[in-house]
């Protein structure tokens, strides 16, 4: 069990939060290679990305993102139809996650959701050493929460490294912050404070899609997924953070994912 101040974390999300979710980068398809022929393109750190969350349920599992980094993605596509772009995870092979998200309704007068669902072939997540959040075994959010532990890619991590001289890679490092709550999350909700932050970042945006949970110090489960307007600065100013989330109970969560079966989208193959 790990403490930051006063408040206590299960030590299984302190030091491995980030297996629940991966950076969702948005990657061309080709670029111009040697004597102008195309070659197949490898993530840039110049490009835009969000966060994939994993959850698994009833022997299912599905992946979470937010709507508008889901708009950004077809926006892109739909600029030039010669410049295709795609979705990739950044490990193990780029893996590729196809477009068949869902946004889900709202709720009577409450907001639509900025948020996207679609189904996952169930051994993605253990082929990029990632393992879903069961919401069929979880316990429920404590009524008592005070704070929440998010997790994401944020785009300002992402950086190219050289390597052996002509190549390179670019390397997509995580984030988790650990902020207050606005009181008990009823529907959207903020996180806020300068209460801890594992790397020192001006800018969250990338982190749209992923995690937020809350903890006790044997225990946690998921209450939120992080969003915020693409474009819109969103991280500390001067020594305080603020992040937004989406309410994410466990109870949401399959709401979430009833919508998306009724719409009868098939699991698609996700390719490498």
């Amino acid at each position: 069990m790990k403490e930051h101040r006063q408040y206590k974390i299960c030590d299984d999300l302190d030091t491995q939060g980030q297996k629940h979710c991966a950076a969702l980068v948005i990657t061309k398809d080709w670029i111009e290679g040697p004597k102008g022929m195309p070659q197949l393109a490898q993530p840039s750190n110049a490009l835009r990305n969000g966060t994939l969350t994993f959850i698994r349920s009833e022997g299912r599992v599905y992946g979470i993102t937010c709507w508008h980094v889901i708009t950004h993605y077809r926006d892109l596509n739909k600029k030039d139809p010669l410049l295709t772009y795609s979705m990739r995870t950044m490990v193990n092979g780029f893996k590729i996650v196809l477009d068949r998200f869902l946004r889900p309704v709202a709720e009577y007068l409450m907001p639509q959701p900025d948020i996207a669902i679609r189904e996952l072939r169930d051994d993605f997540p253990a082929a990029i050493g990632k393992v879903p959040i069961d919401i069929d075994n979880s316990v429920p959010l404590p009524h008592d929460i005070t704070f929440g532990y998010a997790i994401g890619f944020p785009e300002g991590l992402k950086r190219k490294t050289d390597e052996s001289g002509c190549q390179f890679k670019v390397v997509m490092p995580h984030a988790m912050v650990l902020a207050e709550t606005n009181g008990f999350p009823k529907s959207r909700f903020s996180l806020h404070s300068d209460l801890h932050s594992i790397q020192p970042f001006s800018n969250l945006s990338g982190m749209s899609g992923g995690p937020i949970f809350w903890s006790t110090e044997d225990v946690y489960g998921i209450m939120g997924i992080i969003y915020e307007d693409i474009g819109e600065a969103v991280g500390f100013g001067g020594n305080f953070i603020h992040l937004a989330g989406e309410l994410a109970t466990t109870d949401i969560i399959r709401d979430w994912i009833q919508q998306y079966r009724r719409h009868c989208f098939d699991c698609d193959e996700v390719v490498e």
